[in-house]
């Protein structure tokens, strides 16, 4: 550990939330340039204190010989695009450290409450992804057609119902806790999973489309059930690995069953087909396409063609949501009822009422303060 500041630290914590000193010029000194340059006189200790806060890093680090190396805290299944996973930004890692903390309070309470381990957790490892498909289809109580009379937003908040049905805590968001100047980028990931035999996890990343969250709900519900904790950027149906793979074709299956996709294709033309085909799944235009192709109703060359233009659209269309979004955006206590889901409140609600959990701590783990706590609980129908 060192005395002083190390610049190189400094320069590693801009790069790392995509900073610049000049953003830094007004809220933390107009010389950050010269400390990372390790020039003059370095920060003061409230100079760092408000580094770390802008960077999101912690003052100790700032003292490191070395750079840190902050990997994922869980297995990294991201492509991203093919190459070499990058770094996770700060808005990647410490919304996996607050959902990790949560998991890690849950379990405690569960098991000091001696509820029952969740049975379902790793009970794939060894089923084929037909068998696998057919056991989450029983589990979440969906039948092939769920979907069919639902919009996508519908079709995504019926999918996640079941899913904390089953006893997965389901979370939500589209920036860090309630601070919408750090938002979840889906080019970094889409959604991340949790495994553990009494507190499972699942967080969706909600700037990402419905359609594709549809799909990452299914496929991160299909890593609990091969017992994987993993960090994913799956939504347009291609994976790398043999886990990912597999969690691809148990969602696939489980959201356009093959017997569908055969009996659509053969009463109607291909384009149509499409169509009807997203219309009765509510799945993205890709993930029917893949299904089309593994299905022999479509050639390779033909998905490829199809493929681009479903991608040039796609990205245009999370351009234009951002852009809409910017001038506003849910009630404050709508927004906290997706972020948190229905499991997590109603658990602590329990604890808060059994004198296991302080409130202290309550508002801590919800990232709410007493007065908004109360309030979005009441709103729920529990009074605390």
């Amino acid at each position: 550990m060192r005395d002083t500041v190390n610049p190189r630290v400094i320069e590693w914590a801009l790069k790392r939330c995509g900073k610049s000193p000049e953003d830094l010029r007004s809220s933390v000194s107009p010389r950050v340039a010269q400390w990372i340059a390790g020039k003059g006189k370095g920060p003061s200790a409230k100079q760092l204190e408000k580094l770390a806060k802008a960077t999101h890093v912690l003052v100790p680090y700032f003292f490191e010989e070395d750079v840190p190396q902050l990997s994922l805290q869980i297995p990294d299944f991201r492509t991203l695009d093919s190459k070499r996973p990058k770094e996770p930004s700060p808005e990647l890692y410490d919304v996996i450290n607050q959902s990790l903390s949560r998991q890690d309070w849950l379990h405690g309470f569960l098991v000091d409450e001696d509820a029952d381990k969740l049975e379902f957790i790793g009970s794939c490892k060894d089923m084929d992804r037909a068998d696998c498909a057919a056991k989450m289809r029983a589990l979440l109580a969906l039948d092939p057609a769920w979907a069919r009379s639902l919009k996508r937003d519908e079709a995504v908040r019926t999918l996640r119902e079941a899913i904390e049905r089953t006893g997965v805590c389901v979370y939500a968001g589209s920036y860090v806790g309630n601070s919408t100047n750090r938002p979840l980028r889906v080019d970094e990931f889409r959604g991340f999973v949790l495994s553990d035999e009494y507190a499972p996890v699942i967080f969706i990343n909600t700037n990402d489309a419905s359609s594709a969250q549809l799909f990452t709900l299914a496929h991160e519900f299909a890593h609990l059930l091969f017992g994987e904790s993993g960090v994913d950027d799956i939504g347009l149906g291609f994976s790398g690995g043999k886990m990912e793979s597999d969690c691809d074709a148990v969602a696939a299956e489980f959201l356009v069953p093959a017997a569908l996709v055969h009996q659509t294709f053969d009463a109607m033309g291909k384009d149509e087909a499409i169509e009807e085909l997203e219309r009765l799944t509510k799945v993205s235009e890709i993930v029917i396409l893949r299904r089309a192709r593994d299905l022999g109703h479509i050639s390779w060359a033909e998905f490829t063609e199809r493929y681009n233009d479903y991608h040039d659209r796609l990205h245009e269309a999370l351009v234009h949501k951002k852009d809409r979004s910017s001038g506003g955006g849910p009630r404050f206590y709508t927004l906290q009822k997706n972020h948190l889901g229905e499991r997590f409140p109603e658990t602590i609600f329990i604890a808060l009422k059994s004198e296991y959990l302080l409130y202290s701590d309550a508002y801590q783990l919800t990232g709410l303060s007493a007065k908004s706590f109360k309030e979005f609980f009441q709103r729920e129908g529990m009074y605390v």
